[in-house]
């Protein structure tokens, strides 16, 4: 069951709660686009988005330090090339933004159409696309490389950037920088819950996990029964540690996300096994957060990011203060 009235007006239901929420953010006209009223449009405007299903994300990041604006679409369907456009129009004069786009075909489609259409006519964009999923298919062993909740780092660090004036080619070397640093894994206990759906996007047994799933439903690597927190960690831990060939003594940002129905004392319980495992590791964990970040619409899961601290002013930039509806710091 999910509280909802009429399921076609679904969207424009939960836009209302957030503008009565939050009155600081504003809706762009005949979009799904909010925006920060208070953006004096004397920095790089960072825009980001997606389809709608993942709140907070990424509407939850939009405010002084973060992100100025964010369009959604359709639960799990991005916004059209045109939405982007006019948001970004709406937001700024000075023919200039900056684009954070997560790795799904049709969003990377929307906001590269939206880029050349304003190049086209004068305007400089700059994008990244956040590729931070380390999941794989099940067969084919070929990377998925999804952007999942890595990109709410990337937006933290790139939006403290903007506000302390870095431009378009500085942005564009700092999303460089963080590309290969930040790593994602997730694992779900319970699919998504989605309007008109009488079940979950996927079904496991009551005692069974599956490792590697994506935010839109997408199949994971392998289904296992559970056992413990620990063991979930471990293998977590296990497929980050292969990938980013760790040695004892780096420095790590580590983020825990609730995928939706995970509740806070599983995260916390998660937590404390993901910090003892990272601490017989060696590796030096100079911020953390825990939390519902960026979620698939009540799945029941978790997942865990680590960003590589490459650049000492990262850790900086993750510890600012900003003043957003959903990044507490």
């Amino acid at each position: 069951m999910e509280i909802i009235n009429e399921e076609r007006n679904i969207i424009e239901d939960n836009i209302n709660g957030i503008l009565w929420a939050y009155p600081q953010l504003k809706q762009v006209v005949g979009t799904f686009g909010l925006y920060d009223a208070n953006f004096c449009d004397d920095q790089i405007p960072l825009i980001s988005g997606g389809g709608s299903g993942h709140d907070p994300a990424d509407w939850g990041y939009v405010g002084k330090g973060m992100l100025t604006a964010a369009v959604m679409g359709k639960i799990f369907i991005p916004p059209t090339k045109e939405e982007i456009v006019k948001v970004t129009k709406k937001v700024t004069k000075q023919k200039k933004a900056f684009y954070i786009v997560k790795n799904f075909m049709a969003d990377v489609h929307s906001f590269d159409g939206a880029k050349k259409e304003l190049e086209n006519a004068g305007w400089q964009i700059g994008m990244c696309i956040v590729a931070d999923d380390i999941s794989v298919e099940s067969l084919s062993l070929k990377k998925r490389k999804r952007g999942v909740a890595g990109t709410i780092l990337v937006q933290k660090i790139l939006g403290v950037a903007a506000e302390h004036g870095a431009n378009i080619e500085e942005l564009n070397v700092i999303a460089n920088q963080l590309r290969n640093c930040v790593k994602t894994i997730g694992v779900a206990f319970g699919g998504s819950k989605l309007p008109g759906r009488e079940q979950d996007d996927f079904t496991l047994a009551s005692n069974e996990i599956y490792y590697g799933i994506g935010i839109h439903g997408e199949p994971g690597y392998c289904k296992e029964i559970f056992k413990s927190s620990e063991l979930l960690a471990h293998e977590l831990i296990s497929k980050l540690k292969l990938s980013f060939h760790w040695k004892s003594g780096d420095k790590y940002a580590l983020l825990i996300n609730s995928l939706g129905g995970t509740t806070v004392m599983e995260s916390m319980i998660f937590n404390n096994d993901v910090r003892e495992l990272l601490s017989i590791e060696g590796l030096n964990v100079s911020y953390s957060k825990v939390g519902r970040l960026l979620t698939s619409n009540g799945m029941h899961g978790i997942s865990l990011t680590l960003l590589h601290l490459e650049k000492p002013n990262w850790v900086q930039a993750l510890k600012f203060s900003v003043d957003t509806p959903n990044w507490l710091a």
